[in-house]
Order: structure tokens, then sequence, then C-alpha cells
């Protein structure tokens, strides 16, 4: 089944903001701006479903789909990472959040005691390599620094399922069968099989305390 086209896919999340509110909405403009640049930046509708599901069992009050930007963003970035992200101008991070959150991720990669014999294999390395980029650099090659910073977090996702014990992991997987079995029927399996994968690499980011440091 192709991927939905954008009336297609805003429709959808419409009519599963009203389910989950209980409520007509109609998406405002800013809403609909991030809900394109999401179809545009090949983000599947499915993984946006789960998203918005995620943010309401949160406790947040739901009142818009900006609202679930936080969870929609970190689901799709846990996956494999499409040709677009959306991204901020790069003069809205300020280097010395970017510093942080490296220091925090390698301080926790550390602290990960994986099972005996696993293939937990962390990108330490390349973490550092970029600590030391920032450190020298006061106007950095953004579009270079932004393309280390993802695939650091593309490298930790690839790791972070070697870090788990195999009840975490099932646990996690049905979880993620749960989170999307709402879904079944509305988009294609294809895209239900990625968003369940991109759940269970989440939770386990979420598991061992490994924030993000891509701009997503």
């Amino acid at each position: 089944m192709s991927p939905p086209d954008v009336q297609t896919y805003v429709e959808a999340i419409e009519a599963h903001l009203r389910a989950r509110r209980g409520v007509d909405h109609i998406l405002s403009p800013r809403d609909f701006a991030l809900a394109r640049a999401w179809h545009q930046a090949g983000v599947p509708l499915a993984t946006v479903l789960v998203g918005m599901d995620r943010a309401f069992e949160a406790g947040t009050n739901v009142t818009s789909l900006a609202f679930c930007r936080r969870w929609v963003e970190e689901l799709a970035a846990a996956g494999p990472r499409p040709e677009l992200r959306p991204a901020p101008p790069p003069e809205s991070v300020p280097l010395k959040e970017v510093e942080g959150l490296l220091a925090t991720l390698l301080e926790r990669l550390g602290s990960v005691k994986p099972p005996a014999g696993s293939a937990f294999e962390p990108p330490l390395r390349k973490i550092r390599e970029v600590q030391e980029l920032i450190s020298v650099a006061s106007r950095p090659n953004w579009s270079y620094l932004r393309e280390k910073l993802r695939e650091i977090d593309d490298d930790v996702s690839a790791a972070v399922v070697h870090a788990l014990s195999p009840s975490d992991l099932e646990e996690f997987r049905d979880e993620a069968a749960r989170a999307i079995e709402r879904h079944r029927g509305r988009v294609d399996e294809d895209a239900l099989s990625d968003a369940m994968a991109r759940y269970t690499l989440q939770r386990a980011r979420e598991r061992l305390g490994l924030p993000r440091v891509s701009f997503v």
C-alpha cells in the first residue's frame, strides 16, 4: 500500500484527535503545518498515531497536535531515518544544550550493564569526537553537526536492544503490539510493523535513560 497523500494523512490525524478528545477537532494552521512537515519528512502515519496515543496516556492535557509533538518525534527518530527530518533553525539550539545532552548520554551509556555476551556496542568514540568538535568551534558547520548527531542517535538505537534482558525486550514488544493494535485496519501492515519497532526502541531508551541528541 502506498503512503497516504497529505490530505488523507491530515484527516486521519484529525479523526484520531476527535476520538481521543471526545470532541470535534479541526487542525489549526499551526498544527496543519506540523502535520504537513511530518508528511513531507516521511514520518509514517502509524508512527504519528501511536505517538499521539503516548501523549494522551502520559496524562498530558492534549488540546492540539502540538502537544503530541515530543512523543511523535521521539518515535519518528527511534527507527530507520527518513531522508528528511524536520529540524529547528540552528540558532535556536544552544551549543551548551547539545554539550549537556552529549555528556549525559555518554555518562548513562557508561553505566549500562548489558547481559553477558551481548553485542552492545554504543558509539562512545563518535560521541567524544563530536564533544571535541563543539569544544573548539564557536560556529560549527551545522549541517555536519546535525548529521553526526543523527548518526549517534541511530547507532544508540541500533545498540540499545542488545543492552536489554530478554524479559525486558519481550515486555516492550508486547507493549508495542498493544499500542499498534487499535490502529489495525487504518494503516497498512508495514507501517504498523515499523511503528512497533520504533515504539520498542523508544521504550528501551527510556528504560535506560538514554536521551536523544539529534535535532528532530
